[in-house]
Order: structure tokens, then sequence, then C-alpha cells
């Protein structure tokens, strides 16, 4: 490398630079010219939002729809994919998951080509399949033109409207291998795969060389069929060809995000908080999805539905009349717990979002676990307040996090503390 090789300092390096179009009194005009001007707004708008990070910013959530088995809700929100492009849904939209339309109407994506859809009638067998929202352009209109026979124009539309457009994509068998679909946990193990072994405790054994943790099971899709344009919505199960069985959000939805980080840097990056809170999020929809408000049936518990809980959780439980929770120790029955001890309101927020970052809970590995019962809601029961939201649950947490139910002076209830945990221990 010569001395001509170096940049230097304070000499513009123009490579990578965004280029717009300079005006001037007298200039020539052309269509190129001011093309070349909506690029330029285009890639400036992407760097803004590459620089925001990828994922689901509000809204989007995808919900049963009306009438019909082959139909879903997604509700208005706004999301950036991995080009940075951001894609606003601006009202709540039911989509089909069987297809008829004109595909050739959707020319192309922004920032390079979209996978054309094809025409005629769709509908989707039985599987599990990836729910995204796509860029989209189509054009609306004709416009005027000068000195052109108005029959032999095909390039005088009158504008481009940069749309959104829903895919459906399959995940192949490979993917599912080593997964039972039929089993009762099917739906978690599958999360945790997309999750990745970024989330496990293993992946630290190699943290000065590990590659930065990713979502496995979405980055061997997007080697196959999901595009750096696309951000995932939700997994669909679909049985019998067009009956919707499950639907599972937050299994491949990530609140906005920057891109993971490899080593030492993946222990503070925002990635990781986005999916512990995704994993804290996917127990929360499924544990609700079990049984009726406020109670789960006898026959679920932790180790029959999960292979994996989030490292802090809250589960629903029916109003008792005495302080301990039978209920509790039958959900987590087969795993080593204790309590449930009382813990103040208070802490409940900061236990939650300290257990965003660790690894979750291997039901099947033996474990401990820690149970608190919220001390507000079940002196509000017991002593009859007509608070209609003051109902009972149970927030459980990693043996790995510290424990939280320690009697603190003038913050403890005679009554709904506990003895220190160091006493009970010697």
């Amino acid at each position: 490398m010569t001395s001509d090789d170096l940049l230097q300092l304070q000499q513009p390096l123009t490579e990578g630079g965004i280029r717009s179009v300079n005006f001037f009194n007298g200039r020539l005009l052309t269509s190129k010219d001011l093309t070349r001007e909506q690029v330029a707004r285009r890639e400036a708008d992407a760097r803004l939002g590459l620089a925001v990070g990828d994922g689901v910013a509000f809204g989007l959530d995808v919900q049963r729809g009306d009438g019909t088995n082959a139909v879903v809700l997604v509700k208005a929100g706004l999301a950036i994919n991995r080009l940075g492009q951001t894609l606003r849904l601006t009202q709540d939209t039911q989509v089909a998951l069987t297809r008829q339309f004109d595909a050739g109407s959707i020319e192309r994506c922004l920032f390079g080509p979209c996978a054309q859809l094809v025409g005629g009638t769709y509908i989707a067998g039985a599987g599990v399949y990836l729910l995204t929202l796509t860029p989209a352009v189509v054009t609306e209109g004709r416009a005027p033109t000068n000195g052109l026979d108005p029959q032999n124009v095909r390039c005088n539309s009158d504008a481009n409207v940069e749309a959104l457009q829903f895919r459906l994509l399959a995940l192949t068998p490979q993917m599912l291998a080593g997964l039972d679909i039929g089993s009762t946990r099917f739906r978690n193990e599958l999360a945790y795969r997309c999750f990745g072994a970024g989330v496990q405790p293993d992946w630290f054994e190699s943290l000065l060389t590990a590659e930065p943790p990713g979502d496995d099971l979405l980055d061997a899709l997007g080697a196959i069929s999901l595009s750096a344009q696309e951000v995932p919505l939700a997994l669909l199960q679909i049985q019998g060809g067009a009956e919707l069985a499950a639907i599972d959000m937050w299994a491949v939805r990530r609140p906005v995000c920057r891109p993971a980080s490899g080593g030492l840097a993946s222990l503070v990056d925002t990635r990781r908080q986005a999916v512990g809170h995704a994993m804290f999020m996917q127990f929360q929809a499924q544990v609700a999805e079990l049984g009726a408000p406020l109670a789960l049936p006898a026959a679920v518990t932790a180790r029959s539905h999960f292979r994996y809980l989030p490292a802090v959780g809250v589960i629903p439980l029916a109003d008792e009349a005495s302080s301990t929770s039978p209920e509790a120790a039958r959900f987590f029955a087969g795993m080593p717990s204790r309590g449930p001890a009382f813990i103040n309101g208070a802490r409940v927020a900061g236990l939650v979002r300290e257990g965003l970052s660790h690894p979750p809970i291997d039901t099947q590995g033996g474990e401990f676990v820690w149970l608190y019962r919220v001390r507000e809601n079940r002196m509000a029961i017991e002593l009859g307040s007509s608070v209609p939201t003051a109902r009972n649950y149970l927030v459980f947490a990693s043996g790995h996090l510290p424990y939280r139910a320690d009697a603190q002076y003038e913050l403890a209830r005679f009554g709904y503390s506990n003895y220190a945990l160091g006493s009970t221990l010697s």
C-alpha cells in the first residue's frame, strides 16, 4: 500500500455516499434524475432504520380471523425489516390463508427483487408455516403525456405505491426433525428452536470464540425462502389442509433490536434482551390459552406442556382460602421448588426484567425454581376487598436468580412475610 492509497484526514470519502440530484435553474431534468432523488431519499430512510434495528415496533398482533379457519386477523402496526425499510400496516386486516389474485399486479419490492408469488389459487396444506410481512410496489392510475401516443405508452403510471404483502412460508421436515407434532410440548419445543442455541447456558462455554447468537430456525429458513425484506409475524400450525390449529406469534416475533454481536459483546447486546422478552411473552401467551381465565386444568403441568420455561414467568391461579398453593405444587410437580413465599408487588417488575437475560429453565433437567405470591393481591382476597382486579397469581423464577422474599423492616406485613432464607436453611 502506497501513500496514495491512504485516506487523509479531512479528505472526503465518497464510497457509499448518498448521491442526490443537484437542482439549479436552467438544468434539464429527466425522469432518471427524479428517480435518483427518490432512491436517495429511500436510502437515507433505510440507514436510519438500520441504526434502530429490525423487528416489530408495535402492533401487528396475529389472531384468528372471523368466519373461517383459513383467515387470520393482523392488527395495525409498524415493523422494520433487516434492510432498514419501515413497513406500516395502517388498519386491522383480515388475511386469507388461501390466495387467488393476479400476481402480475405486484411489480417488485424496493431495494431489490422479491420472489414472485404464484398466481391462481393456493391453499396451505397440513404443516407449520411462517407468516411474514414484506414490502411491494404497485402502480396506480395513468398520467397524462405530452407528444406521446397514449395507446402505445406503457410507462405512464400515475403513482408507484409502496405497499405491503403477506407471505406464508412452509417449514421443511428437516426443520421439524426430532419434534413430535402431536406432542403437548411441540409448540414450546418449536419456539425454543426458533430462539436458538444462544439462549441456552451451553452457549456461554465458548463465550470468547462464539459466533453471534441467532434465531436458529429462522436462520435456516433464510437460506431457503425467508428474505431480508420480510418481517416474521407468527408461526401457524395448519391441520387438514385449511384448519388453523394454533398461532404462535412470539416464537418468531422480536421487538426492534440491532443485530447480535459475538463473544463478550453478546452479554450487553440489546438483542439478548429482545429474545428474552420474546421468551417471556411466548410462555404467557401459551399458558393463557391452556385453560379458562385465572385457572389451569389439572392435566396441565410444567413438565407435560413445556420443555423450557422462561427464567421468570407468571401463572394464573384460582382463588383460595389458605395462604398456601396446592395448584402451584401441582403445576411444578416433579421439579425441585421452594415456596410459594410472599413477595411485595414492588419487586415483581424488577424480577421479570432481570430474568430476561437469563437462560431458560429446563423442566426435564432437575433445575430448582423459586415460587412467589404477591402479598398485596393475597391480602385483598383474604380481607374481602371489592377491587375486581385483585386476583391470585404465582410468580416463578429460576434458581439462578437471587431469592426475593426475605423480610425487610418496614416493608413486610405481619402474616404476609417470611423468615430470612439463611435462618431456614441452617
